[in-house]
């Protein structure tokens, strides 16, 4: 059977919100905090991101929204591909992006800049969208209509921090994974074409 990522992150880390592996910790306001990337907006182009391209529990970008510099205004916070992104709205619904390029975003998302020597990107994000870390922040909100997370609680969770290099290796696993999931999908896409061919 094909262990998933976050089987596999379980399985190699334990339960961020328990630390039964007993890893060094620190809190997350000190070794990721919220910094905005120095972006400069240009005339087109520009990525702008909002939560409904974000997919639910994978953190997938489903679509990227190009706008004119222009069109960069109301609430917004940029970032880059060194940053994730964590929703602080509706938590429950476990939207954790992590960028391959620099844009602007809805600042209902949090950009969160790990500290390279302590903690990888991805290691990161699966922390944030594992079970346990949703559990635990879906009951700390603030807000009926539109919940969002107690940023105060948030700044504060100890983050268990492995070695670095049991954390890159779980990165290779990820991308690896990732990249079966994209074989597949082309041949079923081939499949399709050629029955549709076919027929």
């Amino acid at each position: 059977m094909l262990i998933d990522s976050k089987s596999r992150f379980i399985e190699m880390f334990g339960t961020p919100t328990n630390n039964e592996k007993k890893w060094p910790t620190k809190i997350m306001k000190d070794i990721a905090p919220s910094v905005q990337a120095n972006n400069k907006p240009m005339s087109e182009g520009n990525w702008l991101l909002n939560l409904d391209a974000i997919q639910s529990n994978s953190g997938e970008i489903l679509f990227k929204k190009r706008v004119s510099d222009l069109e960069l205004n109301g609430s917004i916070m940029a970032f880059s591909s060194d940053h994730v992104l964590y929703s602080k709205l509706r938590p429950y619904l476990n939207k954790v992006a992590v960028p391959d390029e620099s844009g602007y975003g809805t600042t209902e998302l949090i950009p969160i800049l790990p500290d390279k020597s302590k903690l990888t990107r991805l290691y990161l994000a699966h922390l944030l969208r594992s079970d346990a870390f949703v559990s635990k922040f879906s009951s700390a909100v603030a807000g009926t209509k539109m919940p969002r997370v107690s940023m105060n609680d948030f700044w504060k969770f100890e983050v268990p921090i492995p070695p670095i290099d049991l954390q890159e290796d779980f990165d290779r696993f990820v991308e690896q994974v990732d990249k079966s999931k994209v074989g597949v999908l082309s041949t079923i896409l081939l499949i399709n074409i050629y029955i549709n061919t076919e027929a």
